[in-house]
């Protein structure tokens, strides 16, 4: 019996691209170096703010200027956050549905959690009721430590969960954590990257998620 949904956040229910770019553009025109597209950016994101720059700078950059850089880019994004980003089309009535029925929901991300709660708060009313991201000691995704993190905030099994997702990490991140995992079309990735990482089921919209729980809680 499923009894709790775990969300990723950027790509799956919430378009945070148009944001992050800019603050990567920022950070970048800082150095004098080449600006990037969204299309770019759409496939930097997943493993964390700091990869995403190491995939942005030059193979020439030291570890220092990456760093530097990098601090120089999460400045910027924490006090612009939220500037163009919002919830996808039917995300919020998804969500309210959900909890009307019951579910427990969580929001698990490898943004910095400080980050996590604050959009949880600002976009979604705190429809989550557990916000997990990045913070020290915790492996980010894939690894599944943020999942259990979450499973025991909501205080279900890993069995009544669901992961939802838009990327090749988040289904590796499911898969690790034994969770069955939901694959999204909207998002940053394209669907060959869901269906070659084995996504358990695959949605091309919101509401097709509650067929899947129907399903789910019928075998």
């Amino acid at each position: 019996m499923i009894k709790a949904l775990i969300f990723d956040m950027d790509g799956t229910i919430l378009n945070t691209l148009t944001d992050i770019t800019l603050a990567v553009n920022h950070a970048l025109t800082q150095k004098n170096l080449p600006t990037k597209s969204e299309d770019e950016i759409k496939m930097a994101v997943g493993n964390s703010a700091y990869r995403l720059i190491e995939r942005v700078v030059p193979k020439s950059y030291t570890v220092e200027e990456t760093k530097e850089l990098f601090h120089m880019y999460q400045d910027y994004y924490d006090a612009h956050a939220s500037d163009h980003t919002g919830p996808y089309p039917d995300i919020l009535e998804l969500l309210k549905e959900l909890r009307l029925k019951g579910y427990k929901l969580a929001v698990v991300s490898n943004k910095f959690e400080h980050l996590v709660e604050e959009l949880n708060h600002t976009m979604f009313q705190g429809l989550f009721d557990a916000c997990v991201g990045e913070v020290k000691g915790i492996p980010i995704k894939p690894a599944p430590d943020m999942v259990y993190k979450a499973l025991d905030l909501l205080e279900v099994d890993k069995e009544e969960a669901l992961f939802i997702g838009d990327s090749e990490v988040d289904m590796m991140t499911a898969f690790n954590a034994l969770v069955t995992s939901v694959g999204v079309t909207w998002g940053f990735r394209p669907e060959s990257l869901l269906v070659e990482h084995n996504a358990d089921y695959i949605i091309h919209q919101p509401f097709a998620l509650l067929s899947i729980l129907e399903k789910e809680n019928t075998l």
